[in-house]
């Protein structure tokens, strides 16, 4: 997905509402902030969550604002500390969003480069950044989002998942981009099936060794032109009969970074994450950066 002229220009956004993991958000982001020469922000989101902080009030009152503003504030002072002691250089600074954290999170991503978040929040109903608002973000948000669960390895290639799709194109350019940033190699992961046993009982080995010549096909010429744009990245490829999640998150035990279209083939725009994109950010050990691209 090429850069909007504000996502070209803007910054990389870090989600932080408290917990442990958006501290871990805001290492990786910090770290790319550096790796890409943009400002950082860190941004928390302040609006109606119902039933969390004040059950059963449709409004909150002055003093539930209060401390959703003062709770808001110190997650933001928590984490610019945070980034300028892990990169002094950085230039970063901090903003309360109005509105439900999913909303304003969509907001803000429309004028950002990329937006870093936790994989999870503070959990409960009483979280400003649930699992559920970190999947809404990687669905809808305008830019890449990047979901961080665990503390991110720093060492290991880019993993891409690639099928025929446009948000696989998107991906694998974005997957290149980062291997290169990160001066590492991308392993291309790509997996065939869905066809039934009677093709193997009609063929046996024969239409297995034609559905993956066919298959490592179109894995060359997804991968071709960025290979010529990115030469100092060494590609690996992946082709194997399966479960394309699996393969992606079998890859991923040794990656610092997964890449990720938001549909698939066959997905349908408006809905959610597709099953492989859902099934991947939920359990990969690494980083997932989930790519969207225009229809």
């Amino acid at each position: 997905m090429a850069d909007s002229p504000e996502e070209s220009l803007g910054p990389i956004v870090v989600a932080v509402d408290g917990s442990d993991c958006a501290l871990l958000a805001v290492r990786w982001a910090v770290h790319a902030a550096a790796r890409e020469k943009r400002e950082l922000r860190v941004v928390s989101a302040v609006g109606t969550v119902p039933g969390g902080y004040a059950p059963m009030a449709m409004m909150p009152s002055q003093t539930v604002v209060d401390e959703m503003h003062a709770a808001a504030t110190r997650a933001i002072e928590a984490g610019v500390q945070l980034a300028q002691d892990v990169d002094p250089g950085v230039s970063v600074n901090g903003q309360i969003v109005a509105g439900s954290p999913a909303l304003a999170l969509r907001h803000a991503s429309a004028h950002a480069h990329m937006l870093v978040m936790g994989r999870r929040g503070l959990g409960g109903v009483s979280g400003l950044l649930l699992g559920s608002v970190s999947t809404d973000a990687a669905a809808h948000a305008h830019c890449p989002v990047v979901l961080v669960a665990d503390e991110p390895p720093v060492a290991g290639p880019v993993v891409v998942g690639v099928d025929s799709s446009p948000t696989s194109h998107a991906a694998i350019a974005a997957a290149f981009v980062q291997a290169d940033l990160l001066q590492t190699s991308l392993l291309a992961v790509h997996a065939f099936g869905g066809f039934s046993s009677a093709a193997f009982f009609g063929g046996g080995q024969e239409v297995i060794r034609r559905l993956r010549e066919e298959a490592e096909e179109l894995l060359g010429e997804q991968l071709a032109g960025y290979v010529e744009v990115h030469p100092d990245v060494k590609v690996d490829r992946h082709v194997a009969i399966g479960n394309a999640a699996d393969e992606i998150v079998d890859a991923a035990q040794s990656a610092q970074l997964v890449v990720v279209g938001t549909r698939g083939r066959g997905g349908f725009r408006g809905l959610l994450l597709g099953s492989t994109s859902q099934a991947v950010i939920q359990v990969a050990p690494c980083p997932v950066m989930v790519v969207q691209t225009e229809s």
